[in-house]
């Protein structure tokens, strides 16, 4: 009886699949979106401890009650933004410092498309915890998707120190774009409102790998190009950036041939025939080019643009490939130098390299005055005051009546405590350029520097005329009208115009002097 009882269950239990698989089916085919939303949702269910777990690892905060902020995650990763955003805003009521919670607030404005609080709201985690990388990835991918591809290159160079291992910036870009997600807000379910997460995951690890190459850290930006080409095979951007290392850098023309001859083919299926032609140069002969006059051209193009972009590292690359077709390219020679020299911005002193080149300007070109203008700034830059004023003095032979010989001689004269010579050749340099904000400030301080107090306040007016909004300018007057003219009411009024303007460039070191500067009470 028993041994029945089971077969005739047996024989049902097919029936009842078959019948739920029927449904499942029609389903399906009814509203496909649907059941696809809902499975995400259910795999997202079983995951949202997870997900908390993350967050509080990599955005630690010393909550009095997690919950709230729990909530918000969960509503997140489900896609409900609107009830996300209404529970941050609880959370912060009740936690006004917590970082994560501004942090989360941008990540769901970037997922509902407005990515202007995204980065606003970005930029207010910062304020309160500046030094984590996890901020500067969501923000650099925020300027990207906003089509601001300096601004998101710069914010990525400032992870680097923070985080020289792409494995970092790896795992929270996975996490962000796979398992906390963008565009699933239930109620704007739109193709053409979607973005496109993989083609951006790729754009921001390529941009990472060249923030290493930045910093000379190859084995970081091999591994962010090979992210980027692994998620998105199409790109041709990660294609490229790889065959230039391993031809460059690493030393295998074979990988490197391979992904150029890629990234040739990938350019041209995107019409960007000048990339496919830079691709090809690369892992070709020279001999092969046609026109190497015009190849040589290109490639200072190229420079110029990776430059302008802040892609100094890159640049000076590009410009190498440029004296490869012609070897005394000055304007190849004098950019590269202007690349090195910028290079200090990241950290890295490259300036005894940008000194060659430029040596090497002048050696082409002896009447070009700008390398020797360069070449002296770049004196300064190391301290050696006495090379730099040799050479801007030469340059006074070649065009005396270039603003910049007269400002960097009075700067090199100045820091080397020779003040009235200072002021005569700032005096000549604001009298060739009398519209100059920085040239106009610097005769100003030169003209303290030997107590000429009335001549120094004419300067700097001058300067906060031509320049209103210049929050060194006021400070400067606001202490001369305070310390030397005795004019009290005046150097309040600068003082304040000061103290707000570097209230809105951040800089509070200056903002808190400032204020220790108002409390006192006059000693006249």
């Amino acid at each position: 009886m028993r041994q029945d009882l089971v077969k005739k269950k047996q024989e049902r239990s097919p029936n009842k699949s078959v019948g739920l698989s029927t449904l499942g089916e029609k389903l399906k085919s009814s509203d496909p979106d649907l059941v696809e939303r809902f499975e995400a949702i259910q795999s997202i269910e079983l995951t949202v401890p997870r997900l908390v777990q993350v967050m509080a690892d990599l955005l630690p905060y010393p909550w009095d009650d997690i919950e709230l902020f729990e909530e918000a995650i969960k509503l997140t990763a489900q896609g409900f933004y609107g009830e996300a955003v209404a529970v941050c805003g609880d959370v912060l009521r009740v936690s006004p410092n917590a970082y994560p919670a501004y942090h989360l607030l941008g990540h769901v404005f970037g997922a509902m498309g407005n990515h202007r609080e995204e980065i606003e709201h970005y930029r207010k985690a910062v304020r309160l915890k500046p030094n984590y990388p996890q901020i500067y990835f969501d923000m650099a991918t925020a300027y990207w998707i906003s089509g601001k591809e300096k601004k998101s290159f710069i914010t990525l160079k400032k992870t680097i120190p923070m985080a020289p291992d792409f494995a970092i910036a790896d795992y929270w870009l996975t996490f962000i774009f796979d398992r906390l997600g963008r565009n699933r807000d239930i109620y704007q379910v739109s193709e053409s409102s979607s973005l496109e997460p993989t083609e951006t995951f790729a754009q921001i690890c390529g941009l990472l790998g060249t923030a290493f190459l930045e910093y000379g850290l190859h084995a970081s930006a091999r591994q962010a190009f090979k992210k980027a080409v692994r998620v998105c095979p199409d790109f041709p951007e990660g294609h490229y950036q790889l065959g230039m290392l391993h031809l460059k850098k690493l030393r295998n023309p074979k990988r490197a041939q391979k992904h150029l001859e890629a990234a040739e083919q990938l350019y041209i299926r995107r019409n960007d025939f000048q990339k496919a032609a830079l691709a090809h140069q690369l892992y070709r002969p020279k001999t092969e080019v046609p026109d190497q006059g015009k190849a040589s051209e290109e490639w200072l193009k190229e420079g110029l643009r990776l430059q302008g972009l802040s892609r100094y590292q890159e640049a000076v690359d590009a410009y190498r490939m440029a004296q490869g077709f012609k070897p005394d390219f000055l304007d190849a020679f004098y950019n590269m130098g202007v690349a090195y020299g910028c290079m200090e911005e990241n950290g890295i002193d490259a300036l005894h390299k940008a000194v060659w080149v430029f040596k090497k300007s002048i050696d082409i070109n002896e009447e070009f005055i700008h390398s020797y203008t360069a070449l002296g700034a770049s004196y300064i830059k190391q301290n050696e005051l006495e090379l730099a004023i040799q050479v801007l003095t030469r340059a006074l032979g070649v065009d005396p009546e270039d603003s910049n010989v007269s400002y960097y001689l009075g700067i090199a004269h100045r820091m080397n405590m020779q003040f009235p010579q200072a002021v005569d050749y700032m005096r000549q340099a604001v009298a060739l350029k009398p519209d100059s904000v920085q040239v106009q400030f610097y005769f100003g301080l030169s003209l303290m520097d030997i107590e000429l107090f009335d001549e120094a306040c004419a300067a700097f007016r001058e300067v906060v005329r031509i320049k209103p909004d210049f929050a060194e300018g006021h400070l400067m007057l606001g202490k001369l009208y305070r310390e030397n003219m005795l004019d009290m009411d005046k150097s309040l009024h600068h003082l304040k115009k000061a103290e707000k303007l570097f209230v809105k460039l951040e800089d509070y070191q200056r903002v808190g002097q400032i204020r220790q500067l108002l409390s006192r009470r006059s000693k006249y």
